[in-house]
């Protein structure tokens, strides 16, 4: 969730709070006789005539506009709190030169899936830089046929993400191999 999507809720929990906090008290004091003390104008009852509202004729354009943008809003706050694992440009190490260097990590992991795939062991890869628990993970999915060497497999795996590390800041990410294996029956000729 976004900085300015987490503030606007916090305030808006906050306020919201304090509204009930005042109506909850005030209704309290109402029915106890305390509300009569500090305020002494305070009426016994509450009437409302509805008529002089939902009778005017600018009643329905104004209803109409605000169920809108009612709508608007709720759908906004709906979308803007969806969970995003999606990662944003990496900061690149500072090197002699001032500046900031930032490098967008969905190619190149991209790549390193596409080389994943050409090796004769894996039928299939992709990749992905995610947000999981509050680390980035490269994430790579690959599938393998069930007579393959899982070792050689594995370091395959393991050389694609150690050239990763050289485009990548190693240190700000970690990574995590997902491997599939084909049942006996989906085992096909391999089309490239």
């Amino acid at each position: 969730m976004r900085r300015s999507v987490l503030a606007f809720d916090r305030v808006l929990v906050l306020l919201l709070g304090l509204v009930l906090i005042v109506v909850g008290v005030a209704a309290v004091g109402w029915q106890t006789g305390f509300l009569e003390s500090v305020w002494p104008d305070v009426p016994d009852e509450v009437t409302v005539d509805t008529g002089q509202v939902t009778e005017a004729s600018s009643f329905a354009v104004v209803a109409g506009v605000v169920g809108s943008a009612l709508v608007v809003i709720g759908l906004w706050w709906l979308l803007a709190h969806l969970p995003r694992r999606s990662v944003g440009s990496l900061r690149l190490p500072s090197g002699e030169q001032p500046g900031r260097l930032v490098v967008d990590p969905g190619p190149a992991v991209a790549t390193a899936a596409q080389v994943l795939a050409d090796d004769p062991l894996i039928r299939s890869a992709r990749g992905a830089v995610l947000a999981d628990r509050g680390e980035l993970v490269v994430r790579l999915r690959a599938t393998v046929d069930p007579d393959a060497d899982l070792g050689a497999v594995v370091a395959t795996c393991d050389g694609v993400l150690a050239d990763l590390a050289h485009v990548l800041p190693a240190e700000q990410l970690r990574s995590r191999v997902e491997l599939s294996v084909l049942r006996r029956g989906e085992v096909g000729p391999r089309v490239r």
